[in-house]
């Protein structure tokens, strides 16, 4: 085995997000604090300007100086906040000097194109830290939106549509602003439901979006109310919490493993997941009893589609839940590969089969070379990686229709079925260079090569049963192993005569 030391030093950096939360503090309370006494409209922006303005410096100086492994994602919230920001100075030169808004201003457009900026680095996140079809989440984030999007609908996008007075281009405008937040949460929702690291990072993130999303709403819902743009300073200050903890992502030392996939399987089906669910789905029942003792009875065809889509949903979810258990069941939860259980029903199925239409089987007995000293030098999740690794290099070598499993410990089995004897040895050799081939990283600083030992036997015809095959197999590893390892042994057979390889 070999080490390799990286250079540079992975010390937490936890000074510069902190400083930022405390400006942001200490901006927001003066925003608040210079409300109650009449200071020029310019001066009470100041301490909004300052975050506002900060907030994609702080996510560029972030991403600089962590150097995260992607950073297409920060860079694009980067700009999504740079947009932001001139949004917001716009909105503040144009209330300053008229006061007069006509929609759709030069700062809507700002504001519209920094959501769609912040929504696509949501989503390259969210492909970072889960590059696969995370199939339940999605549906779950969906359910979530569709209740989501009933009340937008029903107490937002509806009443401004419905204002006559309003000019086609500024109903359009306004209506975009919750569709935005909307398909915003969306991913918001789909990204912690989603796999990958938690940590400070996710947090952030998670608490800055949901308190963009609500001061957006509350917003809007001030605007719907009092029939006119509110430009109160409790509002502000939301915004400005929401920005300043988006910078503090950035800035937190995290990020540099951020797009890391959890190693931990996130529970499918953890009580708060299911509490957010059955909040979901009882929204829409519970919104139109609402209306209904409100005298504003909801649509019967809006109501009854968002729960038929709903229901379907949940019952896509039962059946996923469903398979998930019979996947664990058969699963290795550490390395993904069968579990010794499923090997053994396995092998006496395919053994059965095999006796019956004369073809040959092999059998493979894996074990990691020194993997005790492994353990005791880097530690055990240095060990986990190892046996992760292995199962990824084994499946990803595999021949067709070979089953894997992990038989227990720092031991792996395969079965190859339809194989010839003469082939044995090759396969069996292919598995072992795989293995040796390519040092594994058991830390972020260590670097090591990992050999096995392998133990090969194969049977043809009314001889193939699954005790024979699996002593055989462990004979030959046990040979393997006092030959001084990193070989491979395949045990006598009638049809496959001894031989060793190392």
């Amino acid at each position: 085995m070999r080490s390799e030391q990286p250079s540079g030093s992975d010390t937490p950096d936890h000074g510069p997000w902190r400083l930022w939360l405390g400006l942001v503090l200490v901006c927001v309370v003066l925003r608040v604090g210079m409300s109650a006494v009449h200071l020029p409209y310019l001066v009470t922006t100041v301490p909004y300007l300052v975050v506002t303005v900060g907030t994609p410096v702080a996510v560029l100086v972030g991403t600089l100086r962590h150097r995260p492994p992607h950073r297409a994602g920060w860079l694009t919230l980067a700009v999504g906040q740079l947009l932001y920001a001139v949004g917001d100075v716009l909105s503040i030169v144009d209330e300053w000097l008229s006061g007069d808004f006509l929609e759709p201003t030069p700062a809507d457009l700002m504001y519209l194109a920094s959501y769609v900026l912040v929504a696509a680095a949501v989503l390259i996140f969210i492909r970072r830290r889960a590059p696969g079809w995370d199939v339940p989440s999605a549906v779950d984030a969906l359910i979530v939106a569709i209740s989501a999007g009933l009340l937008t609908w029903v107490y937002l996008i509806q009443p401004l549509t419905a204002d006559s007075e309003l000019p086609m281009a500024a109903k359009l405008t306004e209506s975009a602003y919750p569709v935005l937040d909307l398909m915003l949460l969306i991913l918001t929702v789909r990204l912690v439901m989603g796999h990958g690291t938690r940590g400070a990072v996710l947090y952030f993130l998670l608490a800055g979006l949901t308190t963009m999303f609500t001061a957006d709403t509350l917003y809007a819902v001030v605007g719907v109310v009092t029939g006119q743009t509110t430009f109160e300073s409790w509002l502000d200050g939301l915004w400005m919490i929401a920005l300043g903890l988006l910078g503090a992502a950035a800035l937190h030392p995290g990020i540099r493993h951020f797009d890391r996939r959890t190693d931990t399987a996130i529970p499918d089906a953890s009580p708060g997941r299911l509490g957010v669910l059955a909040v979901a789905v009882l929204m829409a029942p519970g919104l139109q009893l609402i209306q209904h003792l409100r005298h504003q009875d909801l649509s019967v065809p809006l109501a009854t589609a968002a729960c038929a889509v709903m229901f379907l949903l949940v019952l896509a979810r039962m059946a996923g839940l469903v398979a998930t258990q019979r996947r664990a069941a058969v699963t290795d939860g550490l390395t993904g590969v069968r579990n010794r259980r499923h090997f053994e029903d396995a092998l006496t199925a395919e053994c059965r089969r095999a006796a019956r239409a004369g073809y040959g089987l092999g059998l493979l007995m894996i074990d990691v070379d020194h993997f005790k000293k492994i353990n005791d030098t880097y530690g055990h999740p240095a060990g986990d990686r190892v046996l992760r690794e292995l199962a990824r290099r084994l499946t990803a070598g595999r021949r067709a229709g070979t089953m894997l499993a992990r038989y227990g410990g720092e031991e792996f089995v395969a079965l190859v079925p339809h194989l010839d004897a003469a082939e044995l040895p090759l396969v069996a050799e292919r598995v072992r260079q795989s293995i040796a081939e390519l040092p594994i990283e058991v830390s972020d600083r260590a670097l090591i090569t990992v050999t096995a030992s392998i133990g090969a036997a194969w049977s043809r015809g009314p001889r193939t049963e699954p005790a024979g095959l699996l002593r055989a197999a462990d004979e030959a590893l046990y040979a393997a192993k006092a030959a001084g390892r990193n070989r491979t042994v395949v045990a006598p057979a009638a049809h496959a005569p001894a031989s060793a390889h190392g």
